[in-house]
């Protein structure tokens, strides 16, 4: 029986070594394949400016106008993904304060179009409807709402429209519990995407590596919150729920 315990333990230590080695695997090759995007342009531009210095030939606006552009873009992009590495390690809260909710439902969704090409998408929130001060870091729960945001965004490309409802309500416990709802306006989640959608390297679209449900997920654990996508129904849009305490976060 202790050679069978043994040998029990030993297949369930490869089993998890595997696991990790393909979850570092998988890693490895989302973020080599999104650090090439953002670079992509950034190394052809300089390519081209190179060539213009050493030739001492002239270098059009509209070229400069675009490879502002670009740069911007592949910046962003780079950025982004430092940031949610960045968010993934952090296991506490790093400057907790206190702050109005409003102003940062404001601020995540200015933050969220900087990476979506929609050029007038439509935010529906009454900052008036639920005053209420929420404590923890600010700079994360940003973060992490407009990453929410942002797959809003997503979801409708061509015309999305977003819609913001808080609701302040007594948790499990019976400390008090801010709600936040964050709903779009494209053809919902699939059953598949909404049972995986906080898992790392998830995604049904062409861009990113899927990390973003799941540093929304992490920030709002780290604020002992929870993230709850919600179970769709045929016809449904997409509905994602923030729960987040209201108490003092330690």
């Amino acid at each position: 029986m202790a050679e069978d315990l043994t040998q029990s333990r030993q297949l369930q230590r490869l089993e998890i070594e595997a696991a990790n080695l393909r979850l570092v695997k998988t890693m490895a090759d989302r973020l080599t394949h999104e650090m090439g995007n953002a670079m992509t342009g950034l190394v052809a531009h300089q390519q081209y400016l190179d060539q213009k210095l050493k030739s001492k030939a002239a270098v059009d606006m509209d070229d400069l106008k675009r490879m502002n552009r670009e740069w911007e873009a592949g910046n962003r992009r780079a950025q982004r993904l430092i940031e949610q590495m960045r968010y993934l390690n952090v296991d506490s809260l790093v400057s907790p304060e206190a702050f109005p909710v409003a102003p940062l439902i404001q601020e995540a969704f200015q933050e969220a179009r900087k990476h979506q090409s929609a050029r007038a998408p439509h935010l529906d929130y009454d900052p008036e409807a639920t005053p209420v001060l929420l404590t923890g870091d600010r700079k994360a729960l940003r973060y992490a709402l407009a990453e929410v945001i942002l797959n809003a965004l997503q979801a409708n490309p061509t015309d999305p429209k977003i819609g913001v409802r808080l609701e302040a309500q007594a948790g499990a416990n019976g400390q008090e519990a801010l709600r936040i709802e964050v709903q779009d306006n494209g053809p919902g989640f699939t059953p598949e995407a909404a049972e995986k959608a906080a898992e790392p390297f998830f995604t049904t679209r062409g861009v990113g590596v899927g990390l973003g449900l799941t540093v929304t997920q992490k920030i709002v654990q780290t604020h002992r919150g929870k993230l709850e996508i919600v179970a769709p129904k045929p016809g449904q849009a997409g509905l994602v729920r923030i729960s987040l305490p209201l108490g003092r976060q330690e």
